[in-house]
């Protein structure tokens, strides 16, 4: 934590800070009490430098904001989100980001995986409960973009909680090259090849990550690893992957081939939705060999879950997607006529309107009777 923030023992006059019990790249995490609701939290501060952008306040804010809508078992609540002006000794004042959070009791997956490899089992049970949260974020429209086992929580009863969602795409849109986005989030190991090249993201991205995380889970270390974070992400676009049985031979070929699906460098070859990841992955940890997925490219302009996820630089457009009823989705698109009644009905219109022209034009030419009539009129000469 920043030494001008070490004296605010009091966040935005309700949250009491605590003890340090975390402490990452780009925040310090404390556990603290609601005064107002007499519950345990845990608050994160993030790091003020981050704070000296009013362009990255903006989107804080507006991810937080759409993260804390998030209610779901496997998904960390958020709580409350803002900023807070800390004084320092000589005057100065720093703006300090907080997130408050649901406090889980358990361990991190990163402090798990440096016990060693996990279990089959325990690791596709975990994987399962990262897929769980990102099918349902990604319903909401909201892209994590920093899936990572320092981001993930087991709580003593085994439960998974993914962490940090929206957090990360205020943070890395803030930042203009790879070192910095990694220096930034911490590590590279977890990105994706688009990530890497600095191209636009999706829920795909997401999957890739969860990919690695699975990886790690089973063999101990992420598939790539570098002297710098560059080069790690140089490794995500143009190197592939072994597979996991290499580096640990008790994971079966079932499970090798859904890792490297997962780890396709061209996201249309990955797998396409966190459900489609999970049903293999699962049938792979019961011996099962998946069936081979052919997936057709999906057209990632129009809507993924019924919600645009390019468009989820505005999380409150596809929230407002996702309000709309089923049945009101499916009548706005079904109850359009048919093309060929369209067309056989342009067809009818065009006919009528040639025959009254044609009539119209005939009825000019026709003479009329009284001009060759002889005339009739008495002669006043008689």
């Amino acid at each position: 934590m920043d030494e001008v923030a070490q004296g605010a023992r009091l966040i935005a006059a309700r949250y009491e800070l605590g003890p340090l019990i975390g402490r990452g790249g780009m925040s310090d995490v404390y556990l603290a009490t609601d005064a107002k609701l007499g519950r345990r939290v845990a608050v994160k501060l993030l790091k003020s430098t981050l704070a000296a952008d009013p362009v990255f306040r903006s989107r804080f804010r507006h991810e937080a904001q759409a993260a804390a809508r998030m209610a779901h078992p496997t998904i960390v609540r958020v709580y409350d989100a803002g900023e807070e002006i800390v004084r320092g000794a000589g005057g100065s004042e720093t703006i300090v980001p907080f997130i408050v959070m649901e406090h889980v009791e358990g361990r991190l997956l990163k402090d798990i995986i440096d016990d060693g490899p996990l279990p089959l089992a325990e690791a596709s049970r975990i994987a399962e409960g990262i897929l769980t949260a990102l099918e349902y974020s990604h319903r909401a429209g909201v892209v994590h973009r920093d899936i990572k086992p320092g981001n993930v929580m087991v709580t003593s009863s085994g439960q998974v909680k993914v962490m940090d969602f929206g957090i990360a795409r205020a943070i890395s849109d803030s930042a203009a090259t790879v070192a910095q986005t990694s220096s930034i989030l911490g590590t590279a190991q977890y990105f994706s090849p688009e990530q890497a090249r600095g191209e636009t993201v999706d829920a795909r991205t997401d999957l890739y990550a969860s990919g690695v995380v699975l990886f790690e889970m089973l063999t101990g270390r992420p598939p790539f690893q570098g002297e710098s974070a560059v080069a790690v992400a140089y490794q995500h676009v143009s190197e592939a992957p072994v597979a996991p049985s290499t580096l640990n031979p008790q994971v079966p070929a079932a499970m090798d081939a859904v890792v490297l699906h997962a780890l396709a460098k061209d996201r249309f070859e990955r797998f396409q939705t966190a459900s489609e990841f999970r049903a293999d992955m699962t049938a792979a940890a019961n011996g099962i060999v998946p069936p081979k997925r052919v997936d057709a490219p999906a057209d990632f302009t129009s809507t993924l879950f019924g919600v645009n996820p390019q468009a989820t630089t505005d999380t409150e457009a596809a929230m407002r997607q996702l309000s709309v009823d089923d049945d009101e989705r499916r009548s706005g698109t079904q109850s359009r006529p048919p093309v060929a009644w369209i067309w056989a009905g342009i067809a009818v219109i065009a006919v009528v309107i040639a025959a009254v022209l044609f009539w119209a034009l005939n009825l000019e030419r026709t003479p009329r009777r009284s001009s060759s009539m002889p005339s009739c009129a008495p002669n006043p000469s008689r």
